[in-house]
């Protein structure tokens, strides 16, 4: 924490500011908060969809901002916040650029880790040819949370595609089974298997799995191609192969076992970090420093 000045000019130890920008509260940011007031941290929640903003008065009024939510409008406040100076986690250049599927896809075949062969276009006539080798699966270029995700088996089925936006179109690989869902909260990994789509509030939370080495090791690398150290990703094993196939900036960490106790903790050092004018991504010394991640879970 910092030491700031009293109106009668003695210095006090002033609390910790979190702004959390989230568009709604799961049950683990919820608890997650909870942890953080208990530990003194003044925890500012911020909505952008729900509030009127003047946007002469944006200013850094908090030590470190989380940026939960990845909306137009919470990505535009949290750029703004951003150019004013202000820490955020993750950080804002690489959250903003994760909003592009496009950008993600890449940087994760740069970094080597196996993903379904990728198209991109503006013209579904494109695809056609592509069927013949079998299904494909169209996503949103800048969806999240599995919303319009679909399985073309059919060229007909593409007709009400629009060719104002880009088509981002990957090779259907037929899972093995559960999707596995993997979240990241510093070193330490968690598996959760998840049906698709999801149905029910049971679906969201999973169920909960020990990662093999190698899936555990493709996590670590796809936190090192980003530069993020609380992240989710989307793994679907298909004839035994694992693909990636999704990464996103932050994640719920519905089924991960004690969630709002380890987001709690490693906000609390990110922030801390920030206030000691560290580099907000930890290495192993500033983890071990900050009393914050310890062990891989397996």
């Amino acid at each position: 924490m910092d030491s700031r000045q009293t109106s009668r000019g003695r210095a006090h130890v002033a609390p910790m500011r979190v702004g959390i920008i989230l568009d709604w509260m799961n049950p683990n940011i919820e608890q997650a908060v909870r942890a953080l007031s208990e530990r003194g941290v003044k925890v500012a929640l911020i909505q952008p969809e729900k509030q009127f903003i003047s946007l002469a008065r944006v200013q850094v009024e908090n030590d470190l901002y989380v940026l939960k939510s990845g909306t137009d409008l919470a990505l535009s406040l949290g750029g703004a916040l951003h150019a004013l100076g202000a820490a955020t986690l993750n950080h804002y250049p690489t959250v903003a650029m994760m909003r592009s599927k496009i950008t993600v896809t890449r940087i994760l075949q740069a970094a080597g880790l196996p993903t379904p062969d990728t198209y991109v276009t503006t013209a579904r006539d494109d695809l056609g040819p592509l069927l013949e080798a079998g299904p494909l699966i169209i996503k949103p270029h800048r969806g999240s949370r599995g919303e319009g995700i679909r399985i073309v088996r059919q060229v007909g089925e593409m007709a009400d595609l629009s060719a104002n936006e880009p088509i981002l179109a990957q090779r259907y690989m037929e899972p093995d089974g559960p999707d596995h869902k993997i979240f990241c909260i510093g070193e330490q990994f968690f598996g959760v298997r998840r049906i698709w789509p999801l149905r029910t509030y049971e679906d969201k939370v999973g169920d909960p799995f020990s990662l093999t080495p190698e899936l555990r090791d493709l996590a670590r690398r796809c936190g090192r191609a980003f530069g993020i150290g609380v992240y989710g990703m989307d793994v679907v094993l298909s004839a035994g192969r694992p693909y990636v196939v999704d990464v996103s900036h932050f994640g719920s960490y519905m089924g991960v076992p004690d969630a709002p106790r380890l987001l709690a903790e490693y906000i609390y050092a990110a922030c801390q970090r920030t206030l000691r004018g560290e580099p907000l991504l930890a290495t192993a010394a500033t983890t071990q420093r900050c009393g914050g991640d310890r062990a891989t879970v397996p």
